[in-house]
């Protein structure tokens, strides 16, 4: 019978060691996604420059006026893919022919050529932007896909998120769409 109590107990023990080591790795986690972030809710978003698949340059600072909703992802990371989706018919579908919202989807670390095939192949309508080196990812964060961002009419950054799951892509269309009732 002692023998049963020790066992249990070892058990038991172990079972709470390997929790708290798991609620250790979450926190650890996200402290390392917030010190990879570059960017706050608050600011003024970084001035860049980017090349459309049409080939022509515009500023972020054209887009002052219209709600801006920027989405990085490569199409090696299975979360960013498993999102696309939802961006097409949750939020693209519903703003596309709202002349005061723009959306951009940055393709972090692909050339143009890579972008077009993906676009084609996914049959995702709304723009895609190749973002080779990181050179705009870079001003909002080190590491982590995929990241949304939202700015307001003024270019000031009103939401910004990483990763994708149900209640922070329902709190992504909720800004969205509060933004431009506004």
């Amino acid at each position: 019978m002692k023998r049963i109590i020790f066992i249990l107990s070892a058990f038991l023990i172990c079972l709470s060691s390997c929790n708290n080591k798991q609620k250790k790795a979450d926190e650890e986690g996200k402290q390392d996604v917030i010190n990879s972030t570059l960017i706050e809710v608050g600011q003024q978003v970084p001035e860049f420059s980017y090349i459309t698949l049409n080939s022509d340059t515009l500023n972020i600072n054209d887009l002052k006026g219209k709600v801006v909703f920027m989405n990085f992802f490569a199409t090696s990371c299975p979360i960013c893919i498993k999102e696309l989706p939802f961006i097409e018919s949750d939020i693209w579908a519903t703003h596309k022919d709202n002349e005061n919202f723009e959306l951009i989807v940055f393709g972090r670390e692909h050339i143009a050529e890579e972008m077009i095939t993906f676009k084609e192949k996914s049959n995702f309508t709304f723009n895609i932007v190749p973002d080779p080196g990181r050179k705009i990812y870079s001003l909002f964060a080190e590491k982590y896909i995929p990241r949304n961002v939202v700015l307001d009419r003024e270019g000031k950054i009103i939401y910004q998120a990483t990763g994708f799951d149900d209640e922070e892509f329902a709190k992504l269309k909720e800004t969205i769409a509060n933004e431009l009732k506004k």
